[in-house]
C-alpha cells in the first residue's frame, strides 16, 4: 500500500491521504466500546433466573450486535483516499487491456441494454489498438448476438463522434436522453449529432423489433455468417460453443472516418445438462481463456452488461496504479465503485449502496485494499491466473499481449476448444487460477484468495463516476439480490479461505487485522438475521405477557441502553450526511436493513444449512432489468412495491404485525390500568401486566414502537393501498396466521 507522504514525487502517478477527524473518531470508538462492555457486564451480573431462556436469547443478540459493530470498525479506523494523475501517463506506455462483458438472459437483461453498455465501453479515451472486447452470452441467444452485431456496426459512427466532440457519457441511450450531457455548441455539431441519433434510434428499433418477434429478420441474418449458428434452434442449456469475430483489431476494421477499430468477439461457451457451468465465474473464466488466446493483454477488466461506462477516462485512472514506479508491482487489481442511475431522490430501497462504496470501501484502502466487487474491476492477468506476490521480487509491469496479424478463422476454432464443458477437467481453473468456484459471490471469494496470496488492491473512485448501472426497482428483487449476496458471503466464511482461518491469521499469506475485520463483517452479513429476529420477537412477546427484559427508567443501567441506541443511530446518520446523503436516505436505508435482516439474511442462513445437509443447492438468481411502466411510476413516487406473492415478504410482514399488536395491547392495558387506579380511593401497585412497575417495560415499548414506525409502508401495503403494488392477500393472511400463532405460543410457554 502507498506510504502516506506530504511531498509529491513528480514521477508518481498517484498519491494517498488519510481522512481527517481520526482523533475524535477514536474517542467515540472508546466511549462506545465502553458502553458495549458495560451492557454485557449488566447482563452477566443480572441473570433473569425466572426466565433464563429469554435472558440467554436477548444477551446473545446484544453480544452479536457488539461483535458486528466491532468488526465494522475496520472500515472506520483509517479511511484512505487516492488521487490519480492520468495526465502524467505517456501514450506510448499505455498497456493493452482486454474488456470482458457478461450477460446471461435476454429476457431479464434486455439486449438493448447490452448493446448500450458495450458501446459505452468501446468509446474509452484510450488507444483502440490496445483494446479488445469479449462479450459472454451465457443465454446463447441470437437476440443478444443480433444486438451485439448491430452495436458493432453503429460503433463505426459512434466512436469517431465521441472522440471528435469528447462527449460524456458515452452510452448513446443515456447521452441522447439526458439534458445534462456535455454538448458542444455549433451548427456542425448539431447536424452531426442529429444524424448519429437517427442511426442510433434505428438500431434500437431493430433490436426491440427482433425482441418482440423472438427472431432476427432475414435481411440482417444475411449480413453476418454468425447468424447461421441459429439456423436450428439452440437450447440455452445444451449447445456447442459459439465464437464469432465481429470486429478485427490491428487496423483491419475501420470506422467511418478511417480510424482503426478495436477487436470485438462474441462468445457463448458450450453448455450441457450433465456439466456444471459454474454460473458467472465459469463464464468469466471462459472469456479469460479466449482473451488470452486472441489478445492476451496484461490487464483485464470485467463489466456487467448493465453497468455502462460513465467516464471515458476511467481506464487511464486505473492504469496509473499499474504503472506507478513505486507501488505498481504490489497491485493485483483496481476496483471502481458500483454506482447506479435511476435511484429515487431518497434511494427508496437503499440500492445506491452509498454506505459501502462512498464510506466503507475507502476504509479498506488502509488494509491492503478493497474486496473484489464483481464488476468495474481491472485485474493484472498474472495475479488473477494464480501467480503469488513475492515481496522480495519487485516485478515490473509486463506486456505479453499478442499483436500483429491474426488468422481469425483458426483462432475461432481454437477458442471453441477452450470453451468446451470438459476443458477445465483436471485443470486448476476455479481452484488455483481464474475466478474461484464454490460461492455465489465468486468475486469476493476471488478477491480474498488474491489477498491471501499477498496481492494488494486499490479502490479507485474518480470524481466522475466510472460506471453507472441499473439497480432493482422493487422490493422482491432487492431482497432476492441480497439473499444471493449474503448466501455466497456466508459460504466464503465457511470455506477454507475463511477470513478468520489460521492461514489468514498466522500463515504465509496472512491478512492484516483490519482486512480480516472487513472481510469478516461482510461474510457474516447473513448472521445479522439472528439478533434482528430475537429483538423483533422476544421483547414484544415478553412485554405483552408482562415480562421485563431491560432495566426500568429509574435504574442507572437504563442510560447505557439509551446511549448505545441513540449514539449508534446518530453516528450512522452523521456518517451518511457527510457522504452527501439525506435524512430520508438514512431512514430508507435503516428500513431496508431491517427488511433484509429478517428476510434475505434469514433465507440465506436456511439455504446454507440445507446445502450443508445435502438437501438443496444454492443457485444463481438474476435480478430483472425489465421495468413495468406502472411499477416505475410508483417507484418514482417512492412507493414500495410488493406485487409478487413472495415468501420473502412473510417474515418481515409477520414481525411488523407482531410488534404493532403487542405495542397497542400493552399501551392500552397500561393506560386502562392507570385510569382505573386513579379512580380508586386507595391506589395499589399496578400489576395488570405481571410487573410491579410499568416503567420496567419502557425500553420494550420503545423497541416495538420503533419497529412499527419503520414498518409503516408494510401496513399501508397490507391495509390501505389499492394499486397493483399492494401486498398480496395471501402474504397478509399467512402473516396474520403466523403472528397469532406466536402470540398464542408465548402466552402458553412464557
Amino acid at each position: 500500500m502507498t506510504v502516506i507522504s506530504s511531498s509529491l514525487d513528480d514521477e508518481r502517478l498517484f498519491i494517498s491521504r488519510q481522512a481527517g477527524g481520526r482523533f475524535l473518531y477514536k474517542i467515540y470508538f472508546l466511549v462506545f466500546l465502553t458502553g458495549i462492555v458495560s451492557l454485557l457486564y449488566y447482563r452477566v451480573t443480572n441473570i433473569a433466573y425466572d426466565h433464563p431462556v429469554l435472558w440467554f436469547l436477548i444477551t446473545l443478540a446484544e453480544f452479536w450486535f457488539g461483535v458486528t459493530w466491532f468488526l465494522q470498525q475496520g472500515f472506520r479506523w483509517a479511511p484512505t483516499y487516492h488521487v490519480e494523475y492520468p495526465e502524467r501517463l505517456a501514450e506510448s506506455n499505455l498497456p493493452p487491456i482486454d474488456v470482458l462483458v457478461c450477460t446471461a438472459d435476454p429476457d431479464r437483461e434486455p439486449p438493448s441494454i447490452v448493446a448500450n453498455t458495450l458501446l459505452s465501453l468501446m468509446s474509452y479515451d484510450y488507444d483502440v489498438n490496445k483494446l479488445s472486447y469479449y462479450i459472454s452470452d451465457d443465454g446463447g441467444s441470437q437476440l443478444t448476438f443480433h444486438a451485439v452485431y448491430l452495436a458493432s456496426v453503429f460503433a463505426k459512427s459512434w466512436l469517431p463522434f465521441c472522440k471528435k466532440y469528447n462527449v460524456e457519457p458515452r452510452s448513446p441511450k443515456v447521452y441522447f436522453s439526458s439534458s445534462s450531457t456535455s454538448s458542444p455548441s455549433g451548427q456542425n455539431f448539431r447536424q452531426e449529432c442529429d444524424k448519429i441519433k437517427a442511426k442510433f434510434e434505428k438500431m434500437q428499433e431493430r433490436i426491440e423489433k427482433a425482441g418482440k418477434m423472438r427472431n432476427v429478420p432475414v435481411e440482417i441474418r444475411n449480413e453476418h455468417k454468425g447468424f447461421k449458428e441459429w439456423d436450428t434452434k439452440i437450447d440455452p442449456r445444451d449447445h456447442d460453443s459459439i465464437i464469432e469475430v465481429l470486429l478485427r483489431g490491428n487496423g483491419v476494421d475501420k470506422d467511418d472516418e478511417g480510424n482503426p477499430m478495436p477487436s470485438l468477439i462474441y462468445v457463448s461457451r458450450e453448455k450441457r445438462p450433465t456439466s456444471h457451468h459454474r454460473f458467472k465465474a465459469g463464464a468469466l473464466n471462459a472469456l479469460n481463456r479466449v482473451s488470452a488466446l486472441i489478445s492476451n493483454a496484461p490487464l483485464v477488466i470485467n463489466v456487467d452488461c448493465d453497468m455502462y461506462s460513465n467516464n471515458s477516462q476511467a481506464l487511464r485512472h486505473a492504469v496509473c496504479y499499474f504503472l506507478d514506479p513505486k507501488e505498481s508491482h504490489r497491485i493485483g487489481y483496481v476496483q471502481f465503485p458500483q454506482s447506479f442511475g435511476g435511484i429515487t431522490q431518497s434511494d427508496l430501497y437503499g440500492n445506491g449502496v452509498k454506505r459501502i462504496y462512498e464510506i466503507e470501501f475507502f476504509g479498506t484502502n488502509a488494509h491492503n485494499g478493497p474486496m473484489y466487487a464483481g464488476t468495474g474491476t481491472i485485474h493484472r492477468r498474472e495475479s488473477l491466473n494464480g501467480r503469488k506476490y513475492d515481496p522480495n521480487v519487485k516485478i515490473k509491469f509486463e506486456d505479453k499481449s499478442v499483436r500483429g496479424s491474426k488468422n481469425w478463422v483458426e483462432l475461432e476454432v481454437q477458442a471453441k476448444l477452450v470453451t468446451t464443458c470438459t476443458y477445465e477437467e483436471g485443470k486448476p481453473w476455479g481452484s488455483e487460477m481464474g475466478l474461484m468456484y464454490g460461492s455465489a459471490v465468486e468475486d469476493v471469494y476471488t478477491g480474498l484468495v488474491l489477498h491471501s496470496r499477498g496481492w494488494n488492491s486499490i479502490f479507485c473512485s474518480p470524481e466522475r463516476k466510472a460506471f453507472l448501472g441499473l439497480a432493482p426497482v422493487n422490493t422482491n428483487d432487492t431482497l432476492i439480490q441480497h439473499k444471493r449476496w449474503s448466501t455466497g458471503l456466508l459460504e466464503i466464511f465457511l470455506s477454507d479461505y475463511c477470513p478468520m482461518s489460521l492461514a489468514n491469521l498466522f500463515g504465509d499469506g496472512k491478512l492484516k487485522l483490519g482486512q480480516i475485520m472487513c472481510y469478516s463483517f461482510y461474510t457474516l452479513w447473513a448472521l445479522w438475521c439472528l439478533p434482528m429476529l430475537i429483538y423483533a420477537v422476544v421483547p414484544p412477546l415478553a412485554m405483552v405477557n408482562g415480562i421485563s427484559l431491560f432495566p426500568k427508567v429509574s435504574n442507572p443501567w437504563f442510560r447505557i441502553f439509551i446511549f448505545l441506541g441513540i449514539s449508534s443511530h446518530a453516528f450512522s446518520l452523521a456518517e451518511l450526511m457527510l457522504a452527501k446523503g439525506t435524512f430520508q436516505m438514512w431512514w430508507n436505508e435503516t428500513r431496508m436493513w431491517m427488511l433484509k435482516g429478517t428476510s434475505s439474511y434469514l433465507f440465506s442462513v436456511m439455504v446454507t444449512i440445507l446445502k450443508a445437509l445435502g438437501i438443496s443447492e444454492s443457485g444463481f438468481e438474476i435480478t430483472s432489468k425489465v421495468i413495468d411502466e406502472e411499477a416505475l411510476k410508483r417507484y418514482n413516487k417512492e412507493m414500495m412495491e410488493f406485487a409478487v406473492a413472495s415468501p420473502m415478504f412473510i417474515p418481515p410482514t409477520t414481525l411488523s404485525l407482531l410488534n404493532l399488536y403487542c405495542l397497542v395491547r400493552t399501551v392500552v392495558s397500561l393506560v386502562t390500568a392507570t385510569v382505573m387506579s386513579n379512580n380508586l380511593e386507595e391506589a395499589e401497585p399496578n400489576t395488570s401486566l405481571g410487573v410491579s412497575n410499568p416503567l420496567a417495560l419502557v425500553l420494550q415499548i420503545i423497541i416495538s414502537g420503533y419497529i412499527s414506525i419503520v414498518s409503516l409502508p408494510i401496513y399501508k401495503a397490507m391495509f390501505l393501498r389499492m394499486d397493483k403494488g399492494r401486498m398480496p392477500t395471501s402474504v397478509t393472511v399467512y402473516s396474520i396466521g403466523l403472528c397469532a400463532t406466536l402470540v398464542y405460543l408465548a402466552s402458553v410457554f412464557m
